[in-house]
């Protein structure tokens, strides 16, 4: 993810539910509408454009375990092309996980 912009902010809060948000990949990225907000534990999103994908709904929950916290992603989608979803399945996941663990390296320094 080379940049994050705030296209529009949400109903009651920035980055509630309503915002659209643009994430770019040089120039290439997708634009995100928040339909779920219950910070600090629930983000639900919706692509609203950018990924050749129909129906794209994620869900990121936080939760407590142990002495830290667990994130659990789960986004689902419909393949616009017969047969892409596997390949899209992988390459999705590879950037969720990477932008998690960018994430959870910015919160430990935070802290820190």
């Amino acid at each position: 993810m080379t940049h994050t912009s705030l296209l529009r902010p949400g109903r009651s809060e920035p980055d509630g539910v309503g915002a659209l948000r643009r994430f770019a990949l040089g120039p290439a990225g997708s634009k995100e509408e928040v339909v779920e907000w219950d910070p600090p534990h629930h983000l639900g999103y919706v692509v609203v454009s950018g990924l050749p994908v129909r129906h794209y709904r994620a869900d990121v929950e936080l939760g407590s375990e142990g002495g830290g916290t667990v994130v659990t992603w789960r986004g689902s989608f419909d393949e616009i092309v017969p047969g892409t979803g596997r390949a899209l399945r992988f390459v999705l996941k590879r950037v969720t996980a990477g932008f998690a663990a960018r994430v959870s390296r910015y919160a430990e320094r935070a802290v820190s």
